[in-house]
């Protein structure tokens, strides 16, 4: 009963040799047989240290193991990690299941035309934030607001790659007026300026008394020592409400519960995070009882096997949480891609026609996937800017043999489109996972089947977190980003990884267009929502023609849970399953 995958080191293969007998009848087998068996990669409860005597050890898996605990690294990270992100850090603001921000370091949130949030006639802002008394870090030092100005001054280091990035592309500067209070002016409108706190957008504090001797002597030691810092691993320091115990690379996280969390300590004493990208491994550590609970797109299609196999007993549920945008991106890059014809608007979108989503929803998706045309879904902040002036591309073949003509291509007599440059042959990249391998082939099949001379390649999981490699794909890339307004932001100049940047960025096409880059501007200047609302309708106008990518789903990310565990529900697309971790509970 060997895993589907190779060594997590293996350099990328075809997506050809994977399928074998389907994902989801290998993981009914391997959870079928020896499922009383001890497992190689099973956890046992002394591993990282003595168990609290409240509550046992909560294992959770999640696919990938982070490059780092911090909400804001350097780096930008491949992909997303929500429960790591919760568990060891704390923010100016909360957001709940319902999406709104709740105060969480902060006493309360500023509020705009108040002394709290000043706008000035020249489009200038000042808004101050007053922190809650004793704040502490996993260490015990005091958390103030100077973390706060210096966290301003680390990420507004060009070096770093994030100056651009917002907030702090709108920060003039960050001062502390006392050890609860800071103030930050504003050189632009910036709508988020209240919680700090919006995904991929966060202003984090961060601890000056362990980085500050090393940003101090920046000059001296050079950016890639900072970045390097131990506090960046193994040694990681946040606020959250778990602290880190120990880090075993490539096998487990211990957590262990930190009683000064701000909101209060949490009710399970310690947590345990695994990795596995084997949905065979995953669903037979639920069904025997060695994991809890398994998340962050660990479980993928097996959800629907684990949900069957637990529901005679009432033994655990699946929660799906819509959170991520799926969509294709083209490469754009003229010294990347290949070949040139994808940069042709004409042939991304006669590719878009050509997939088939009803057959990869059904074939992959148990056929409830939810179909997407743009980044915004119509469930969510944004929905009301959706309308008939956003081109679609439904499926038609038709329509991508008229495109691909228009475009100079006719189909040779082996039924592959032929063109200026020669036969029409890419390459499709996606990343190992278990619902990623099944789509992406189903996918190429299809537009093999209608002309394209399309080969499947597989990112391995050890390079997921990898920004340089998700950003230098030759033609085309399958992946997961955050769906709605951080989704549609990211697809501007200042988002194009680069090694400039530390291949820090969501554009990872290198798409750009002046028209969108300015739309952009103008959107996150703008504080009213309504003139905001439409903003967004003229974006994803531009972004439907233009088609820098093809949207294809909002995915619903199975978070699987056994019955002992209290807590998870479903929360909103901007906010997190986990986001209220401290009040789990587990007997």
């Amino acid at each position: 009963m060997g895993t589907a995958f190779r060594s997590a080191h293996a350099p990328r293969r075809r997506a050809a040799y994977w399928l074998a007998d389907g994902l989801l009848l290998a993981a009914l087998a391997v959870a079928g047989c020896g499922m009383g068996q001890p497992r190689a990669d099973r956890t046992d409860a002394a591993a990282g240290g003595p168990a609290p005597t409240d509550s046992r050890p909560l294992v959770i898996i999640v696919r990938v193991e982070p490059a780092t605990l911090s909400t804001r690294p350097f780096q930008q990270p491949g992909t997303a990690l929500h429960v790591s992100r919760r568990l060891f850090n704390a923010l100016p603001a909360l957001i709940d299941d319902k999406g709104q921000p709740r105060p969480q370091l902060l006493e309360s949130l500023p509020q705009l035309n108040t002394d709290t949030w000043r706008v000035s006639p020249d489009g200038r802002m000042e808004t101050t934030y007053r922190l809650k008394p004793d704040l502490k870090w996993h260490d015990g030092q005091p958390l103030t607001a100077d973390d706060f100005v210096f966290s301003w001054r680390l990420y507004a280091t060009p070096e770093f790659g994030h100056a651009n990035q917002p907030p702090l592309h709108a920060i003039e500067d960050v001062s502390s007026s006392d050890p609860q209070t800071f103030v930050i002016r504003w050189n632009a409108l910036y709508p988020d300026a209240d919680t700090l706190s919006a995904r991929d957008r966060e202003l984090p504090p961060m601890p000056r008394h362990i980085l500050g001797p090393a940003l101090d002597q920046l000059a001296t030691i050079g950016a890639e020592a900072v970045a390097s810092h131990p506090f960046w691993s193994r040694d990681y320091v946040g606020a959250g409400p778990y602290r880190l115990d120990r880090w075993e690379p490539g096998t487990f996280i211990d957590a262990v519960r930190f009683d000064g969390h701000v909101l209060g300590p949490a009710k399970i004493g310690r947590i345990i995070l695994r990795f596995s990208v084997d949905g065979n491994v995953v669903m037979a550590n639920l069904l025997t009882g060695d994991a809890h609970v398994a998340t962050d797109n660990s479980v993928g299609q097996v959800s629907e096997a684990v949900a069957k196999e637990w529901a005679p007993t009432n033994a655990g549920s699946v929660i799906r949480w819509p959170n991520a945008w799926r969509s294709t991106a083209f490469q754009h890059r003229p010294e990347i891609v290949n070949p040139r014809a994808v940069l042709d608007p004409r042939v991304r979108k006669a590719i878009a026609h050509a997939i088939d989503k009803q057959a990869v929803s059904e074939a992959v998706y148990g056929d409830v996937a939810i179909f997407a045309d743009t980044m915004i879904w119509s469930g969510s902040e944004w929905g009301g800017a959706l309308d008939s002036s956003i081109v679609t591309y439904p499926y038609d073949l038709r329509r991508t043999e008229a495109l691909m003509n228009q475009a100079g291509f006719s189909k040779g007599s082996d039924g592959i489109y032929v063109g200026p440059d020669g036969r029409f042959s890419a390459e499709w990249a996606t990343t190992e996972g278990p619902d990623n391998v099944p789509e992406v082939l189903i996918k190429a099949d299809g537009l093999r089947r209608a002309g394209f001379d399309v080969r499947e390649d597989v990112v391995p999981a050890a390079q997921a977190q990898d920004a340089q490699v998700r950003a230098t794909f030759p033609a085309m890339q399958t992946s997961n980003t955050n769906m709605g307004e951080p989704a549609m932001i990211n697809l501007v100049t200042e988002q194009i990884p680069s090694a400039s940047n530390r291949w820090r960025g969501g554009n990872r096409g290198g798409w750009w267009t002046p028209e969108y880059d300015r739309l952009v501007n103008v959107f996150n200047r703008t504080l009213d929502r309504g003139e905001r609302l439409q903003l967004v309708r003229q974006l994803l106008r531009v972004y439907s023609e233009e088609l820098p990518s093809i949207s294809l789903f909002f995915r619903a990310q199975p978070f699987a849970h056994v019955a002992a565990l209290k807590g998870p529900a479903v929360a909103a697309p901007e906010s997190s399953v986990p986001w209220n971790v401290h009040e789990w509970e587990f007997r």
